[in-house]
């Protein structure tokens, strides 16, 4: 049988053709299997870390530093330590929620008097461009015997001074307003100790895996956030009875 020229021409590329279709089958094929491997490798690893049981004791916390700032039964074995940042709303919330719980007669009895709680800075500094200063301004005051005053102050005007364009002429009159030596305190303020304390504790956040603030550990172990000051003090309790103390 002849096979003329334009007929051959013809099988060729319809060979071609075949062949082509073949091969783009095959790639799809194989793109198809390795995306399958690569999302399988992906939830094994996702499973693996989400599995892993995470730490919530951290020994480094059931003892209390010489450069905390400490309040409350401050010689308790009981430690009740808080990561802290002064521009976060959610830290002057908390901080409300104790201070009420400081007039609440049980919780005195039971718990103030028995916890010695340890106040630690975690500027969270991409999202609060201030806390860091305010931080320093604490620091400065506690150099004059007054961190928790200031501290107080800090959180109660906390919307004031977070909003102005110049937070640290603001915490000179809240310097000036607690009776501090304002010279000193505008000397302290920018020190380089007082920036090396407000690393130290940032450092210390990270290594027992401070993540959000505030966050609160009581005897070396992470509490879940309480809910309400009722709920703290529940919590506060049982943790102390569980300890025998």
């Amino acid at each position: 049988m002849k096979i003329n020229i334009f007929t051959g021409d013809i099988i060729r590329r319809n060979s071609y053709i075949y062949q082509y279709n073949n091969y783009m089958e095959y790639k799809k094929i194989l793109l198809l299997a390795g995306g399958i491997a690569l999302t399988f490798a992906f939830l094994l690893g996702a499973y693996y870390l989400t599995s892993k049981p995470k730490n919530t004791f951290f020994p480094q916390l059931t003892k209390v530093q010489k450069d905390d700032h400490v309040k409350w039964a401050t010689e308790s074995a009981n430690i009740l330590v808080e990561y802290s940042d002064f521009q976060c709303p959610a830290c002057s919330k908390y901080t409300g929620l104790l201070k009420s719980l400081e007039k609440d007669e049980e919780f005195a009895n039971q718990v103030e008097s028995k916890v010695a709680f340890v106040y630690r800075h975690f500027p969270l500094d991409r999202i609060h461009p201030y806390a860091r200063v305010a931080a320093q301004a604490a620091e400065a005051a506690g150099i004059q015997g007054k961190f928790f005053e200031m501290h107080d102050l800090l959180f109660t005007r906390q919307k004031v001074w977070s909003e102005s364009d110049k937070p640290e002429e603001l915490f000179k009159e809240y310097a000036n307003e607690l009776g501090l030596n304002v010279e000193k305190f505008e000397a302290d303020i920018t020190s380089s100790e007082i920036s090396d304390q407000i690393q130290k504790d940032y450092r210390s956040g990270l290594e027992v895996e401070v993540a959000g603030t505030p966050t609160f550990y009581l005897n070396g172990y992470k509490l879940s956030p309480p809910t309400s000051a009722e709920n703290f003090k529940e919590i506060l309790i049982k943790g102390i009875t569980s300890q025998g103390n």
